[in-house]
C-alpha cells in the first residue's frame, strides 16, 4: 500500500473516526483502525462493535492496499506534523509516514483480523432532509436513559408510521417528542430504537449545511450514510414502553413566560439547591411565577420573582433544575407555555411558535421538601 495526501485532510478524517474507537476496551482490535487504499480513494473506518464509522477521502493513490493501525498513536503524530504532504507507505506489518523533514514507521497489523464492518447497499436507502434529522436528534437524545436495566430507554424511539416521522426519548423523569411531516418513510417500518451515541455524531458531520442523508434500514442494524461518512449502528431491542399514556390528556393550569428569564433564573436559584436533588420550587399564582431553593449543607437560600401570564388554581411544584435548563434550552421561541395539573403530574413544556403535537416535553415533579 502506498498513497499521499495533504496532512490537513488526512488529519481531519482521522478526528471522524476517533470518535467511534472506544477508550477502553476487552478486545484490544477494537482501538486500532482500518486504512484502505482504493482506486483514488482513502477509506478509513473504526468500530467499538456497536457502532461503526468510514470516513473516505479523495488521495493519490500510488498502489492499492490496507492496513490496520493503533487509532491514537497514527491519530497523534499526524496531529502534530507541520502542514504539508504526508506519503504514506507499509511493506509487510511495518507501515512509514513520510514528510519532508522526517519519518516515523508504525507496526501494523493484518486487515484480516479487523471487525468486519456491515455492507452499504445504497439501492435501499431513503433520503432525508440532514436538517430536520439534526433538529430531532437535538431535541430529543437529552432525554435518553442510562439505566442498563431497562435497555429500551437507553435509545431514542423513531417511528416512522403515516404522513410524520416521529422521535421521541424519556428516562422516566422527563420525556421529549419531535415529529416532522415526511411522506418518505411512509408505511415502511413502524418502530426502530436507536442509541443516542450514534445519533449525537450525526450533527457534527452535517455542520450545518443543508443536505440529505440516506437512511438504511436493516433487521438489526440502522445504516446513516453522509456522503464520504458512513455511520452504521446496531438497533436495541423493543418494546419501547407505552409514551403516549404519561402525555397528560388535559390541564386547568397554564402558564406562559420568557425562555430567556425562566433560564436564567434557574440557573442562579438552582446554585442553592440541593446538591443530590437539584431541587428547585416552582410557585406559581395570579402573574408572578416565584423560584426558590435551600441548601442546609451550606446554610443558603435563593429566591426570584418573574413575570408571566397564569391562569389556574395557586400550585406549588418542586422539580430538578438541571432536568428543567435542558428542556428549555431545546425550546426555540422567546416565550415558553407551561401546562400543569397537580402537583403530581407531569408538567408540559412547549413552544409558543411550533404546535406541541409537533414538538413538547414532559418533566415529572419532585415531592416538595418542605
Amino acid at each position: 500500500m502506498k498513497f499521499q495526501l495533504p496532512k490537513s485532510k488526512f488529519n481531519n478524517c482521522l478526528q471522524y473516526v476517533l470518535q467511534v474507537v472506544p477508550t477502553k476496551s476487552t478486545l484490544p482490535i477494537l482501538s486500532n483502525i482500518l486504512i484502505e487504499a482504493l482506486e483514488n480513494k482513502l477509506k478509513i473506518s473504526a468500530t467499538d462493535l456497536d457502532i461503526s464509522i468510514t470516513a473516505s477521502i479523495e488521495c493519490d493513490v500510488i498502489k492499492k492496499g490496507s492496513a490496520v493501525l493503533p487509532a491514537k498513536i497514527i491519530a497523534d503524530i499526524i496531529k502534530e506534523m507541520p502542514e504539508a504532504d504526508v506519503s504514506v507507505e507499509s511493506t509487510g506489518s511495518r507501515l512509514e509516514l513520510k514528510i519532508p523533514n522526517g519519518h516515523y514507521k508504525i507496526a501494523a497489523l493484518s486487515p484480516d483480523d479487523f471487525p468486519k464492518l456491515p455492507a452499504v447497499n445504497t439501492k435501499k436507502e431513503i433520503r432525508i432532509s440532514g436538517e430536520e434529522l439534526a433538529s430531532m436528534i437535538r431535541k430529543t437524545t437529552f432525554a435518553c436513559s442510562d439505566d442498563e436495566t431497562r435497555p429500551a430507554l437507553n435509545g431514542v424511539l423513531w417511528q416512522t408510521k403515516g404522513d410524520k416521522m416521529m422521535m421521541v426519548a424519556t428516562d422516566g423523569h422527563r420525556l421529549a417528542k419531535v415529529a416532522v411531516e415526511n411522506k418518505k418513510l411512509k408505511g415502511l417500518y413502524d418502530d426502530v430504537i436507536i442509541p443516542p451515541k450514534v445519533l449525537n455524531l450525526i450533527p457534527k458531520f452535517l455542520d450545518g449545511k443543508k443536505s440529505e442523508v440516506g437512511v438504511i434500514f436493516g433487521e438489526n442494524n440502522i445504516i446513516f450514510n453522509l456522503g464520504d461518512i458512513i455511520l452504521t449502528s446496531r438497533l436495541i431491542d423493543g418494546p419501547y414502553p407505552n409514551f403516549e399514556q404519561v402525555i397528560p390528556e388535559s390541564s386547568d393550569k397554564k402558564l406562559v413566560i420568557s425562555k430567556n428569564e425562566l433560564a436564567g433564573a434557574v440557573r442562579r436559584v438552582s446554585i442553592l439547591s440541593n446538591a443530590l436533588t437539584h431541587q428547585v420550587r416552582f410557585s406559581a399564582k395570579d402573574s408572578r411565577l416565584t423560584l426558590s431553593s435551600t441548601n442546609a449543607d451550606v446554610g443558603g437560600e435563593g429566591k426570584e420573582e418573574l413575570a408571566c401570564e397564569y391562569s389556574g388554581e395557586p400550585i406549588d411544584l418542586g422539580y430538578n433544575a438541571n432536568y428543567m435548563a435542558e428542556i428549555v434550552n431545546r425550546i426555540d421561541s422567546d416565550e415558553i407555555i407551561i401546562e400543569l395539573s397537580s402537583t403530581t403530574s407531569a408538567g408540559i413544556l412547549y413552544s409558543t411558535e411550533i404546535p406541541k403535537e409537533d414538538f413538547l416535553c414532559l418533566l415529572m415533579p419532585l415531592r416538595l421538601a418542605e
